[in-house]
């Protein structure tokens, strides 16, 4: 047992030690550089995918130049290098970082790629329309920031093209769920979620194929008697015996 312990401890001795070397020969290697030969070669690892080996150079000159146009545009890569990796931990990464750039920096150019972005982060981690619709609702009110604060942006029409299929699932959820009503033959709630449907989401496909639903409803609500009114009490005589 204490062989096992000694031999873990080297082992880790020896990582510990090699990470500083690394660490040592990244700091030798961009204290030669300037933040423009930084950035492009951050830029050449990232065009070959190596998200990582990418990152540490965007980081190191996010951290150094915070205030920096370039070290701002590194914030942004740092996020795109988690972005680009898909998965849940990525989009959560990068989500956190396009959020943070958009608050940090209102006036930045770049502000509406961060929003633009942090849409897409959400988006991706949607889950239909018949689960929970935070993702959409997420990403449709970036996408809404782009399009009213920054109309002539270039990422402006990605955008409206974006929101555009946000609008679609909320709208279909709305449908789903009006269907479904109908099958049990719950006429008013089918109404109340058509009311809906059609009053937010007016242009969306689903809206049109809610129509022959809507009149189905309405002819089921025409049909059923109207309750009769409860008659209303009436006094009672007492006598004396």
């Amino acid at each position: 047992m204490r062989r096992l312990i000694a031999l873990a401890a080297i082992v880790a001795l020896a990582a510990c030690t090699t990470h500083k070397k690394d660490d040592q020969s990244f700091l030798d290697q961009v204290g030669a550089q300037s933040k423009e030969q930084i950035m492009a070669r951050g830029d050449a690892l990232a065009q070959q995918k190596k998200w990582d080996e990418a990152r540490k150079f965007y980081s190191f000159l996010s951290d150094t130049f915070p205030n920096d146009p370039l070290g701002r545009r590194a914030a942004l890569k740092v996020a795109d290098t988690f972005f680009a990796l898909k998965d849940t931990e990525g989009y959560t990464e990068a989500q956190l970082r396009y959020k943070d750039f958009a608050n940090r920096f209102p006036s930045d150019p770049n502000r509406p790629y961060a929003l633009l972005m942090l849409a897409k982060c959400s988006f991706a981690q949607r889950k239909g329309p018949l689960r929970d619709l935070t993702p959409e609702r997420e990403a449709a009110a970036s996408l809404r920031k782009v399009l009213q604060l920054y109309p002539s942006s270039p990422y402006a029409a990605e955008a409206k093209d974006l929101l555009g299929k946000c609008t679609e699932d909320l709208a279909m959820h709305e449908l789903l769920i009006a269907r479904y009503y109908a099958n049990v033959d719950a006429w008013v709630g089918a109404r109340q979620r058509l009311d809906y449907l059609f009053a937010n989401y007016p242009d969306s496909k689903a809206a049109k194929d809610a129509k022959p639903l809507m009149e189905k409803v309405l002819q089921k609500l025409a049909a059923v008697p109207a309750a009769a009114p409860t008659p209303a009490p009436t006094a009672q005589k007492t006598g004396k015996h």
